[in-house]
């Protein structure tokens, strides 16, 4: 794989959402309303969704390999639930294919992940989009109930690690709502920093391809990340490259003002900058009048 340059806009690819939530909420109808979807069933619930889509109802791990290259004919695979599939199937294939597994959880979930992480790359390479749904866990965080994804410890780890959005489906003001930030009572993950999404109703126009809009706007604001990076460090060098040459106290003070034109993030870091190469050239800031000016 070629290297990507830092000032490279990266190509659009695949992402991973997970949704989770309590029964009920309809996290399976709508993950299905996705673009060109496969339900891979570990929980036997596929009939309970609004609408049906193709299934592949598995019954073990060998059940989803097996149908790895037939997977590859759609544009997004959803799997139901992720807690059977890692929990359950990965974790009873491991034990299958080296029995002393059973008895060592550490090394046994090593090879768990591994087989895992190399189903989902493969399933990216082909260009799908993966939603993996849960169900909600309640836990006690001190007299508050923190909600998360229903998976074991390494397994929930794994799968907020590779998600780009992590969702809870839930009722607020008698609405579903999808609420991506984290907060303190629930589990949550934003890379594309969306909004709360309510759910439409099943029998409205939107509906049919609610899933394959936040898929789409996931994208969309990755891409975006992708250029506005691109353009801060295209400006951070022509900042340095004006930093260089300056010489008296007006020229170090223009490089002081336009770090606000960086993301934030950049600022303090070229402020530093400014500062050293300032020192170096024996000029002193002055707090009061806000400006360079030679030391005394």
């Amino acid at each position: 794989m070629a290297i990507i340059k830092k000032n490279d806009v990266t190509p659009e690819r695949p992402v991973i959402i997970v949704l989770y939530g309590t029964p009920g909420t309809g996290k399976t109808s709508v993950s299905t309303t996705a673009e060109n979807p496969v339900l891979v069933d570990t929980d036997r619930g596929f009939d309970r969704a609004v609408q049906r889509v193709d299934t592949l109802v598995a019954n073990n791990w060998q059940d989803i390999t097996n149908e790895t290259n037939t997977l590859k004919g759609y544009k997004t695979i959803v799997v139901d639930t992720a807690k059977a599939m890692l929990d359950d199937y990965l974790s009873a294939y491991a034990v299958q294919q080296d029995p002393k597994l059973a008895y060592n959880s550490l090394k046994r979930f090593g090879r768990m992940a591994d087989d895992f992480k190399l189903f989902v790359n493969t399933i990216r390479n082909s260009g799908a989009d993966l939603i993996f749904i849960c169900h909600d866990k309640e836990e006690k965080d001190g007299d508050n109930t923190k909600h998360s994804p229903d998976c074991t410890g390494q397994s929930k780890d794994l799968l907020i690690r590779i998600a780009d959005q992590v969702g809870y489906v839930c009722k607020e003001n008698g609405k579903r709502v999808i609420k991506f930030e984290p907060q303190d009572c629930f589990v949550g993950k934003n890379v594309a920093k969306l909004d709360t999404k309510e759910v439409p109703d099943c029998t409205s126009e939107e509906f049919p391809t609610f899933m394959a809009g936040i898929v789409s706007d996931v994208k969309k604001a990755i891409q975006s990340n992708s250029e506005a990076t691109k353009a801060a460090n295209e400006l951070l060098v022509s900042l340095r490259d004006d930093l260089d040459a300056a010489l008296n106290p007006e020229d170090f003070d223009a490089c002081l003002e336009a770090r606000m034109k960086l993301p934030a993030v950049y600022r303090k870091a070229f402020a530093a900058e400014v500062n050293k190469k300032a020192k170096a050239k024996g000029l002193t800031y002055n707090k009061e009048e806000n400006k360079y000016q030679a030391a005394a």
